[in-house]
């Protein structure tokens, strides 16, 4: 793979590397997650604030979370988180291996049905670890984007008299 900084994570004992998406990939996907996910924006800000305070050791998910995932189940479809996790697979590495060629994402045969079968919560912390390192900085970014298009505002003249 010929894309910059990877980014490595043990998850329960795996390590994964997780290269950045191209910049449509990318696109697309936010722009889908953030369709099916706006209902439940402000509860998912806290879980990710919260998530990143928490020990490895602590659960995923607290019990406190149980109606935010009901909201984010809501927005979700079995076709977009089998395009996500295809697609993250794409540019991740497990034991050498990337665990998807795109051509494959969404075959049975991809190398990742083998490594999450049986365990779920492996694969959404995995999942969770990959948005984080596609669009971790977008808070920042959109911060960003929209303070400047205050900046580029025209000015309101005062009427001439």
């Amino acid at each position: 793979m010929t894309q910059k900084q990877p980014h490595t994570t043990t998850i329960s004992g795996r390590t994964f590397t997780v290269y950045k998406l191209p910049p449509m990939d990318a696109q697309d996907i936010l722009i889908e997650l953030l369709q099916a996910l706006s209902p439940a924006a402000p509860e998912i800000a806290k879980i990710a604030m919260d998530q990143d305070k928490r020990d490895d050791d602590e659960q995923i998910v607290s019990p406190e979370d149980v109606s935010v995932i009901t909201k984010i189940a809501a927005g979700l479809s079995q076709d977009m988180m089998r395009r996500l996790v295809g697609t993250m697979a794409t540019v991740t590495e497990y034991g050498g291996t990337r665990l998807a060629a795109p051509a494959d994402a969404l075959l049975p045969s991809a190398p990742y049905n083998e490594v999450f079968r049986g365990d779920l919560p492996l694969m959404y912390q995995w999942l969770w670890f990959c948005l984080k390192v596609q669009f971790g900085n977008f808070s920042v970014l959109a911060q960003g984007v929209l303070s400047q298009a205050r900046v580029g505002e025209p000015v309101e003249k005062s009427p001439s008299t």
